[in-house]
């Protein structure tokens, strides 16, 4: 077994390790192409490196370190490494850990964070072993919108209105020239109200956050829906796609707190219901934290499945 630096003709191997793995959520089933492309749109201020471990001729493995400006706890870094099943239990992952370790030595973050998921337990023993414990859980949930019935919902949006309320799409929008500041502004209200792994969750610039917000790629304009009040952005809905056309990705629904108990978030969730059935997706798959105790409850009330939860794991290094 041979590990060396990670080189651009290694994307279309580490995309096919990560797609034979089952993760389940972040539910990104991996491209080369998209990978590469995620990489260049990394912001500037956040270290990292991967490595790739070779066996038999082929690229068997992969790991990586990351540091986030917005990373938490503030400069801690989050750690990935992903092994074909049928290269596991030789050593591989552990070797590659150690090569994640020493790479981190002139960083010296004060905790290192990793990913394990429910489906794949050997995951979590793993960094069990070497001093990870559980700091957050999320639950994975998808939809089937082939067969969803909206016919209970029909007269939401017309109540809605009746409030002076409407939705529109990110696209729609385009001509406010306020739109991004809006929503930029929506987005970190929203989302600080959102179960978080910890207290200060750092909000990146606004450029930054543009750059990975709004312009990734994978977000489609036409199913990023904005509720408005007049000339005010109260809600919104992230939703977004990757290579595979079955299913639909969400990401943020907020709205602001004078606005909740109305059915906006509802009405948005339903909106990319609509969204799905009409474009040829099979599933709309999004994820909460366990503790998210409103939107567990809108998951149930539209009948999402639950899928493997996702384990947000923490190791803690000290000053």
């Amino acid at each position: 077994m041979h590990i060396r630096n990670f080189s651009p003709e290694d994307y279309p191997a580490i995309a096919g390790i990560h797609n034979r793995l089952g993760i389940a959520w972040p539910e990104r089933p991996r491209t080369a192409q998209g990978w590469a492309e995620a990489d260049r749109s990394r912001s500037p201020q956040s270290r990292h490196q991967r490595w790739t471990a070779l066996e038999d001729g082929q690229v068997v493995a992969f790991a990586s370190y990351s540091q986030n400006p917005w990373s938490y706890p503030p400069q801690s870094c989050f750690i990935n490494i992903e092994v074909l099943p049928e290269y596991q239990r030789r050593g591989i992952g552990a070797a590659l850990y150690e090569r994640v370790m020493d790479g981190l030595q002139e960083l010296h973050p004060p905790a290192l964070r990793a990913d394990a998921f429910t489906n794949l337990p050997q995951g979590f023993a793993f960094l069990q072993r070497r001093g990870f414990y559980e700091a957050f859980r999320e639950t994975p949930v998808h939809l089937d919108v082939t067969a969803f019935d909206p016919a209970p919902y029909a007269g939401l949006e017309a109540k809605l209105a009746a409030q002076g309320i409407v939705i529109k799409t990110l696209r729609e929008m385009e001509a406010d020239l306020e739109r991004d500041r809006k929503l930029y502004d929506l987005y970190w209200e929203t989302d600080m109200d959102v179960p978080h792994e910890g207290e200060g969750v750092q909000k990146p610039p606004f450029e930054e956050w543009v750059g990975w917000g709004l312009n990734d790629p994978s977000i489609l304009p036409e199913a990023y829906f904005i509720a408005m009040r007049g000339d005010d952005y109260i809600g919104l809905r992230e939703l977004g796609s990757y290579t595979d056309r079955e299913a639909l990705l969400g990401g943020l629904l907020g709205v602001r707190r004078a606005y909740r108990q109305r059915g906006v978030g509802l009405a948005l969730q339903l909106r990319g219901i609509a969204y799905a059935q009409a474009h040829g997706y099979r599933l709309l798959k999004t994820c909460t934290a366990i503790q998210n105790a409103p939107m567990q409850a809108l998951f149930n009330k539209l009948g999402y499945a639950r899928d493997p939860e996702w384990q947000q794991c923490q190791k803690d290094l000290g000053a």
